[in-house]
């Protein structure tokens, strides 16, 4: 069963029975909302506020006063004689040890002194009894130790941003799903990691409540963190094995949090119950408390990674995979920097906590990507759509380019202390090296989107390799099943239909289900049906709206795009694609649908050869008789050839093979490329008869199937047609080609000639060029390569394609050949005929040189510029 599909299901149900709670839930998520947006943007606007003054030392709060974490080198404090451990317990005689936020009496000293100024001191120090008081003086604030850089201060300017991504997802995801109970675990537990950003200095200097406020909330959240953070994973997006196993687990962590954190909620910092305190030391309050904390989290992905483990289909493994990934990259650095420092009672340098905040960043993203592009909480389709772009295609891009401009600003001021001239030879220096991070950064988010789509939705999709696959595997098919199951696997694997049904026709004319499981109503389609030629219409995918399908055969398979396989000659469907919703909700897009037609063309030829295949295989059963055999398959490869030729402004074709036996090797083709391109093809197969035959059907499935691609890339579609040839017949077995694209607005011809008799252009004034190989034959080697040639097609020129058995026609074995230069001469006679004309008088011309005699195929294509 879809376990994220029926928890999706039950909250929708649940969401449109009306429940009565909603109003409840909805004024509760407007109050937390606005706590966390005061909390959010006074902790930002705080962090941005600088003391004027410092002494140089770190401290933290604790409930005897200040202890002084790190005293700086060369600072007042350290001239002063102050150590670390040092405990503050009164600034200019005003307690530190009031029940208020202790921080606050330094924070209100601080704002209001002047360099230069003293400040009185009263400090514990460890083995001393007494108190001792030391005076250092202010100087003007430098930063940690030295003057601050400018790497460091955008580096400040990053982090003060910290709270917004976590702020804009999880609120966003609780108005959206304000009945959810996930939806409030995720909130709750986004706001728990706002709160661990570490309380700016300045907050002492803010309006009493305010600061009260802000303190009582860190305190708060901040120690709940742990207990929520594995409570949501343990129950979302399934409840855990874990879970199971320990049901009161979630709750009981929440509860030791709760118990080891909130006893410091007057002072703004975590600390046990007094209960708690009267029956363990300190020491042992601080090691519980890391243990609770580090082992919710380690025990909230253990969760997520069970559950990812155990999703029942691929697709949820895919979406669980985002948020998996994103929580383990963002957690797991935080983790691994905050244990050792926690144990020493310290923090972090700034470089490695400004790391770990960056880090962070990742797990709002994940959880973005992850609900708006993988639907793994339901959000309306049009939001998902908009924010899907701004947050998580926009969200990456951003984060490489704040951490390049801030290795930008590094780099400057590194280079500002390595020239004599400052910073004004400095910053170009380091300007150049910022480009250049930027640019790499910005090849790093092409592939990283590319990678993260691939790897857990696989949106993005290789057009050309579809169709060498479909190329490839189709000549192995021998039946409808085969090709409907190839076409729904390719298919199903880049685009995501739901649902996705192949209809074929089958033998009693009308379309019939091969692959795709549909509703028995419509396992059979009548092919003139009511409405369903109404809906298809055009030689192209069609993409419906689901009403224009009520009342018609359709009506049951909820189809939103329709793609047609049509036949060549009666132009009549041989099958029919339908495609439901995009799994991502996305519309079908132009290349969806450039891709959907070439499939559909491919599988027309395939249907076609099968058809083709199963009634020569009829005729022969029936009529048991070679003749009959040789009349089919002539039938067969007749249709296989072009029916008209193209109507060209500025070139005027035709084309005709008659072959020696029923059926033959040679081969020619007009491909039709759109925008006035046509495709001039004309190749012979090595070999006679039916085995020459299979090889020219085999060669024209491989270059119709792929045409399309010529105009990008011509010698990568004959490598892959060489590539299919080579694999798929015996070693001695290869075709002569030549392949060539006009123009008819610039009228330029470009050419490849694999090894082909060079064909013959005629200039109007009577001049002959020999379009000569530009490589060799296909499908005798492996490696393969060729050149494009091109000509310019002037007014009145005549362009001459033909095989060896136009050329080497004779009357006997041992006769002189027709040759070229009779070839050139009926051209030069003939040239003021229309095309079709000319072609009949040159073949014609060698029949009467020939005297009735054809030793091999003749094919000839003559193509007159007007």
């Amino acid at each position: 069963m879809d376990v994220l599909a029926e928890r999706r299901n039950a909250v929708i149900a649940k969401a449109e029975s009306g429940s009565g709670f909603r109003p409840v839930l909805l004024a509760l998520a407007i109050i937390f909302a606005i706590a966390t947006v005061v909390y959010s943007a006074s902790w930002m606007y705080y962090q941005r506020v600088v003391f004027p003054v410092e002494v140089g030392m770190d401290t933290k709060p604790s409930p005897g006063g200040m202890i002084v974490q790190r005293v700086w080198k060369d600072s007042p404090a350290e001239r002063s004689g102050m150590r670390p451990q040092d405990v503050i317990t009164a600034i200019n005689g005003r307690s530190t040890k009031a029940p208020v936020a202790c921080g606050q009496v330094l924070d209100q000293v601080w704002i209001a002194s002047h360099p230069g100024e003293t400040v009185d001191l009263t400090i514990q120090r460890p083995g001393h009894a007494e108190p001792m008081l030391v005076t250092p003086v202010f100087r003007t604030t430098q930063g940690s130790g030295g003057d601050v850089s400018l790497a460091r201060k955008g580096a400040m300017q990053v982090i003060g941003v910290y709270p917004l991504l976590f702020l804009v997802v999880g609120l966003a995801v609780l108005f959206l799903r304000v009945e959810d109970r996930n939806a409030w675990m995720l909130a709750l537990m986004f706001a728990g990691f706002i709160a661990e950003g570490d309380m700016p200095d300045a907050v002492g200097v803010a309006p009493d409540l305010l600061m009260k406020f802000m303190y009582v909330s860190q305190t708060v959240m901040k120690s709940l963190l742990p207990g929520l953070f594995y409570f949501f994973f343990a129950v979302f997006p399934t409840r855990s094995p874990i879970d199971r196993k320990l049901p009161w687990l979630k709750w009981a962590l929440l509860v030791f949090a709760a118990c080891f954190g909130f006893g410091g909620i007057r002072r703004g910092n975590m600390d046990a119950l007094p209960f708690i305190h009267a029956v363990l030391s300190n020491a042992t309050i601080g090691l519980t408390r890391l243990v609770i904390s580090y082992g919710a989290v380690i025990l909230g992905m253990a969760a997520l990674l069970w559950n990812v483990l155990l999703a029942p289909r691929v697709e949820d493994r895919r979406r669980l995979n985002v948020m998996l990934w994103g929580t383990i990259v963002g957690v797991t650095p935080a983790i691994l920097i905050g244990i050792p420092y926690d144990l020493a009672h310290g923090g972090p340098p700034f470089w490695l906590g400004f790391a770990r905040g960056v880090f962070l960043f990742l797990v709002p993203l994940s959880f973005a990507y992850a609900v708006l592009k993988h639907r793994v909480m339901a959000i309306p389709v049009l939001l998902r759509r908009s924010a899907r772009y701004l947050l998580v295609e926009r969200g990456f891009a951003i984060l490489i380019l704040l951490i390049s401009i801030g290795l930008t600003l590094w780099f400057g001021e590194a280079f500002s202390k390595r020239f004599m001239a400052g910073s004004k030879v400095a910053f170009p220096i380091g300007a150049t090296f910022g480009v250049l991070l930027i640019t790499a950064a910005t090849q790093v988010h092409r592939q990283v989107r590319t990678r993260l789509d691939r790897a857990f939705f696989r949106s993005a999709y290789d057009a050309q390799q579809i169709l060498e696959n479909l190329a490839a595997n189709t000549l192995a098919v021998t039946d409808r099943e085969g090709l409907a199951s190839l076409l729904h696997e390719q298919i199903e694997d880049a685009l995501h239909p739901q649902p996705l049904y192949v209809y074929l026709q089958a033998s009693d004319g009308h379309l019939h289900a091969f692959a795709g499981d549909p509703p028995p109503a419509a396992s059979r389609l009548l092919r003139d049906g009511s409405g369903l030629n109404r809906l298809v219409g055009r030689n192209e995918p069609v993409e419906l709206d689901p009403a224009s399908a009520r009342g018609t055969q359709l009506e049951p398979l909820r189809p939103e795009c329709l793609v047609p396989i049509w036949g060549s000659a009666d132009q009549r469907m041989q099958g029919l694609i339908v495609l439901g919703a995009r799994l991502s909700e996305e519309p079908y897009s132009a290349r969806d649908k450039r891709l959907l037609a070439s499939v559909a063309s491919q599988a027309g030829i395939t249907m076609r050869s099968i058809a083709l295949a199963e009634e020569m295989a009829q005729r022969m059963e029936a009529e048991r008789r070679a003749e009959q055999e040789m009349l089919i398959a002539r039938q067969v490869q007749s249709r296989l050839l072009p029916q008209q030729a193209p109507v060209l402004k500025t070139l005027e074709t035709a084309g005709k093979c008659i072959q020696t036996r029923a059926v033959g090797g040679d081969y020619y083709d007009f491909l039709d490329f759109g925008s006035g391109k046509v495709g001039l093809v004309l190749a012979d197969i090595s070999g006679k008869g039916i085995s020459g035959a299979l090889l020219m059907a085999n060669l024209q499935a491989s270059l119709r199937g792929q045409y399309a691609l010529a105009l990008e890339d011509l010698p990568r579609l004959l490598r892959s047609v060489n590539y299919l040839f080579y694999k798929n017949t015996e070693n001695n077995k290869y075709a002569t080609t030549f392949f060539s694209i006009y123009d008819d607005e610039t009228r330029k011809l470009c050419y490849v000639n694999c090894g082909h008799n060079p064909p013959l252009l005629v200039r109007s004034g009577g001049d002959v060029e020999r379009l000569e190989a530009t490589a060799t034959v296909l499908g005798l080697f492996e490696d393969w390569d060729c050149d494009v040639a091109e000509r310019q097609i002037a007014a009145g020129d005549v362009l001459v394609i033909y095989t060896d058995g136009i050329s080497e026609a004779a009357p006997g074995e041992d006769s002189e050949e027709f040759g070229e230069g009779r070839l050139a001469q009926s051209v030069r006679m003939h040239r003021g005929k229309a095309a079709g004309e000319m072609m009949d008088s040159i073949i014609m011309e060698v029949q009467e040189f020939s005297q009735g005699e054809q030793a091999d195929d003749m094919t000839l294509i003559v193509a007159r510029s007007r």
